[in-house]
């Protein structure tokens, strides 16, 4: 996962920057209903580990990638099941062929490639490219709040954007050891 495109960054910085950006993700209305409600702390903690373990300059262990992502991704996307709804998205995935513009429904569900098991926590909430961009607003507004030099946000910003295709589930999975564990299919 090291590659050429992630950049090195210090632990205290990586602190720093999860704090900052977190807090104002939580804040916007325009993506904070896909987060739970779970104290920030449950939630950073795992992105730092994460983070610190990719932008440390050392090669990661995909499967160990793959554990600290899953870490993430429960904690900051699973829901409990506490409070059972009425609805679920079955009840509403005939809104899916306005989307995709497929009127006659065929029986064919998208396909999206889970980057850990716990990525589908996120992408059972189905988001989409703009939610994307506003994550990349908020990181571009965090990196100016905390006086990042140009140089280091703007990779930063490199790598977040090429983020994109795999957390939206349209990338390849970090680790598979061919148990199917990656592959996910919307409404069921």
């Amino acid at each position: 996962m090291n590659d050429k495109l992630t950049p090195t960054i210090d632990e205290n910085l990586v602190s720093k920057l999860v704090d900052v950006f977190y807090a104002s993700m939580l804040d916007d209305y325009r993506i904070n209903r896909y987060f739970y409600s779970r104290p920030i702390d449950d939630q950073t903690n795992p992105l730092k580990r994460l983070l610190n373990a990719m932008f440390a300059g050392n090669p990661v262990e995909p499967k160990k990638l793959s554990e600290l992502a899953d870490d993430f991704f429960a904690a900051a996307f699973a829901r409990g099941n506490a409070k059972p709804s009425l609805v679920n998205n079955r009840d509403f995935a005939f809104l899916e062929m306005f989307v995709t513009g497929d009127i006659v429904g065929s029986d064919e569900k998208p396909h999206l490639t889970l980057l850990c098991p716990g990525h589908s926590h996120l992408l059972r909430l189905q988001p989409i490219d703009d939610n994307y961009d506003v994550v990349l607003e908020i990181l571009q507004n965090s990196l100016k709040q905390l006086n990042i030099p140009q140089d280091t946000a703007a990779e930063i910003m490199a790598f977040a954007a090429s983020g994109r295709d795999g957390i939206l589930g349209r990338g390849l999975a970090i680790y598979d050891d061919g148990d199917k564990s990656i592959e996910f299919r919307t409404h069921g």
